[in-house]
């Protein structure tokens, strides 16, 4: 009889196969990488790893999930504290500037590679769709804040503000991966979204 396996080996064993995964993705992108590459560089049997996962887009909304909800549990905590929310959007942006330095070489490219791949794929679509809805609820909530103590009297209604503001982030993150930061300009760009968002939330 096979020793059982407890809940902390299985969690492990899920983790090393996602991590694997993660190498794979970055390496090769989301369309080209096979479940037969994930078996080969997590070192588990084939059996192994289809025990955790069905597919390639399995295992990428895992990894996917784990990190959105990493920055949607750091933007709650935002949207609760006592801070300036005008200081939190900065401190976003400085966080997005950050990430920014390597962002040919990180994870980002794989998931813009899955969204645009996506248009076609209506589970897919719907599950972007959910994650998109989330992001403009947290967001438009963090501008509500900002708005109901006197902080905001913006110009147009804060959704407007919060999609463009997405759409832009995500452009000058394109971008940046695909032209580098000097052509694309990204810390032109970076100021005239912060400049934008001064002027249409009226700062005070």
């Amino acid at each position: 009889m096979s020793p059982k396996i407890t809940q902390e080996q299985k969690d492990k064993r899920k983790a090393d196969i996602l991590k694997a995964a993660k190498q794979v993705f970055r390496r090769k992108g989301f369309e080209l990488a096979t479940m037969k590459d994930v078996i080969e560089a997590s070192g588990f049997s084939r059996g192994g790893v289809y025990l955790y996962f069905s597919s390639t887009e399995d295992m990428f909304q895992h990894i996917f999930e784990e990190d959105f909800e990493e920055s949607m549990k750091n933007l709650k905590e935002l949207v609760r504290s006592e801070n300036s929310v005008w200081d939190i959007i900065l401190a976003y942006i400085g966080d997005l500037t950050k990430g920014l330095e390597n962002v040919a070489d990180s994870f980002t490219p794989v998931e813009f590679e899955y969204f645009f791949s996506s248009w076609r794929n209506d589970n897919r679509k719907a599950y972007i769709f959910k994650r998109y809805d989330t992001i403009v609820s947290y967001f438009t909530e963090l501008l509500q804040k900002g708005t109901d103590s006197g902080e905001f009297h913006p110009l147009q209604p804060l959704e407007t503000i919060v999609k463009f503001f997405i759409s832009t982030n995500d452009a000058i993150i394109m971008q940046t991966i695909y032209l580098g930061k000097t052509k694309a300009d990204t810390a032109g760009q970076i100021e005239a979204l912060t400049n934008y968002l001064k002027h249409v939330l009226q700062v005070r």
